[in-house]
């Protein structure tokens, strides 16, 4: 496995599945989408709300890009469009134009269900059992699977999973955080975020008293701080990132090493004669795969916060980069892993002076070389 290193990451509509996902949509389009997105009609919102976590184990988009159209949902495992009609579509000429969109889109192979905001709105049960109908047909399977099994499953590939890891730059962003989650919520793959502190824990610890220390950029952990950064790390940033990703119809459940015993550590020991107080080490061979893979299978997308456990009832602060890491690595024997970090730098560089020295791939024989001509930074 090899490790990708990126400045900020967007899933590029023309990347891997992506590319028959958006089927061509262009970056006017997906403006368009973005504009669409911000608001609903009554019966959207009450479909959204069905669509967005159900019992069909599917992912829905809603307002997605496909080809010159945005579409009103989107579930690209089935490849259903689903799509609702005010009054304006009684129009003749808007009614033209609907048929000759359902035509193109049924050019790719894409089933298009359509209904009037009324019907969602007086008779929502019939509605759904037309969806769950059409789901039923679109999902049956000589191999008795649903159709759910992924096609690189069926001809003994792994499955790609994409594992993200984000700091402050984005953290401490509103808006670049909203940006990428919104970007995050759109990998049609398996995936697992891994999110830093930022300067929150800082910022909140001034407010309380608490002094934040650092050696060598390293955080200093006392019994105060460990308790300031689990409320922070694990309760103020996790949830508002699984919120807003619940909003963009990304079913994410925020997790710390402790939940489920799924990232087991130690206690670090003094490192050159500093005490790092409750700092904590993961062992990958100690990670809970079996566990992670339950997740992942059931449709869950893990926000994990950088908090392990020792198993002796206590919380650690850990490295995210580390955490990321070290899944990655664990999770490759089941999965095609990808592993992506996103930094106030545009990647690893050789020379910390140049910002264009950027390494695109580190293996273990380039990370040696470097690290033996001291130009890792």
């Amino acid at each position: 496995m090899k490790f990708k290193f990126a400045h900020f990451f967007y899933y590029s509509p023309l990347e891997g599945k992506g590319m028959n996902m958006f089927y061509g949509a262009n970056h006017t389009i997906f403006q368009r989408a973005q504009e669409l997105r911000s608001t609903m009609t009554t019966a959207e919102e009450i479909l959204w709300n069905v669509l967005r976590i159900n019992n069909w184990k599917l992912k829905f988009r809603r307002q997605h890009p496909v080809a010159n159209y945005v579409v009103d949902f989107y579930c690209h495992r089935i490849r259903l469009v689903i799509e609702l009609d005010g009054a304006i579509h009684e129009v003749e000429e808007v009614k033209r134009h609907d048929t000759h969109r359902e035509r193109h889109l049924k050019e790719f192979g894409l089933t298009v269900l359509r209904f009037k905001n009324a019907d969602v709105l007086n008779d929502t049960n019939g509605v759904l059992r037309t969806i769950e109908h059409a789901i039923e047909e679109l999902s049956n399977s000589p191999l008795g699977d649903g159709g759910k099994r992924t096609a690189s499953e069926m001809d003994g590939k792994k499955t790609r999973l994409i594992v993200i890891k984000i700091g402050g730059n984005v953290i401490d962003d509103e808006k670049k955080l909203s940006l990428f989650l919104d970007s995050f919520s759109r990998i049609d793959t398996l995936k697992i975020l891994v999110h830093g502190g930022g300067k929150i824990a800082t910022s909140v610890g001034n407010k309380l008293g608490i002094e934040s220390k650092y050696i060598n950029g390293r955080r200093i952990t006392d019994d105060e701080t460990i308790d300031l950064v689990t409320m922070v790390y694990g309760g103020l940033i996790n949830k508002k990132i699984v919120a807003q990703l619940q909003s963009f119809g990304c079913n994410a459940i925020g997790l710390s090493g402790a939940d489920g015993n799924l990232i087991p550590a130690t206690k670090r020991g003094a490192l050159a004669g500093v005490d790092y107080g409750w700092a904590g080490d993961v062992s990958g061979s100690r990670l809970l795969v079996a566990g992670w893979q339950v997740l992942l299978q059931n449709a869950f997308v893990p926000v994990v916060a950088p908090l392990t456990h020792d198993e002796r009832g206590h919380i650690l602060n850990t490295n995210a980069d580390t955490i990321a890491s070290t899944l990655a690595a664990a999770l490759s024997g089941l999965y095609d892993v990808r592993l992506i970090y996103c930094f106030e730098k545009k990647g690893v560089l050789e020379n910390v002076e140049d910002e264009n020295s950027v390494i695109d791939s580190i293996d273990k024989k380039k990370y040696q070389q470097l690290l033996s001509e001291k130009k890792l930074f």
